[in-house]
């Protein structure tokens, strides 16, 4: 709902790397992908050459960008409009501050995985830096894992209904047998 045509993407413990492929294949124009996991160059890789990825159209690297400075500096310096982050409560609460170095104004901060006995946390530490919550979703209780959709600063809200409006492309993201 949130993605717009020609966006710049961030995520954050990028795992297989279904957000920023999902964001490509939406139509964002670029994504950088990073994750503690070195094997998830490997894996991102491969599952956007399944979906027809370009590697120009994304970048992938393993590290913790909450402790590599060199990390942190390469993407504090590329201002993206969409930043995702689908991890523990306790990583978002330890991003909430670096985020806003990592995204344009208005842009938008996109975080999951968070269980429903930390949403206050993760919310107090979304408010202290700068971000409005726009979207509060439990898909399911019994799981009880959050998304939350985040601003760094006010939207016009011409600008939020064009944005919820815009009509989404089927996704077709395969990820391949690990076994």
């Amino acid at each position: 709902n949130y993605l717009k045509e020609g966006d710049r993407v961030l995520d954050i413990g990028c795992g297989s790397g279904i957000l920023g492929i999902a964001s490509l294949l939406l139509g964002a124009e670029y994504a950088d992908m990073v994750d503690i996991d070195p094997n998830a160059v490997k894996i991102v890789t491969e599952n956007a050459d399944m979906n027809n990825i370009p590697h120009e159209k994304y970048e992938v690297m393993a590290g913790n960008i909450l402790d590599d400075e060199k990390l942190h500096e390469k993407y504090s310096g590329k201002k993206y409009d969409v930043v995702e982050a689908n991890i523990v409560a306790d990583v978002i609460v330890a991003l909430s501050p670096m985020v806003p170095n990592f995204i344009k104004d208005n842009g938008i901060f996109i975080c999951s995985g968070i269980i429903d006995t930390r949403l206050d946390d993760v919310l107090k530490a979304l408010g202290e830096n700068g971000f409005e919550v726009l979207e509060t979703k439990m898909k399911d209780r019994s799981i009880g894992v959050i998304l939350i959709t985040t601003k760094l600063i006010e939207l016009a809200p011409d600008v939020i209904s064009e944005i919820k409006l815009k009509q989404q492309k089927p996704l077709l993201v395969e990820i391949p047998d690990r076994h």
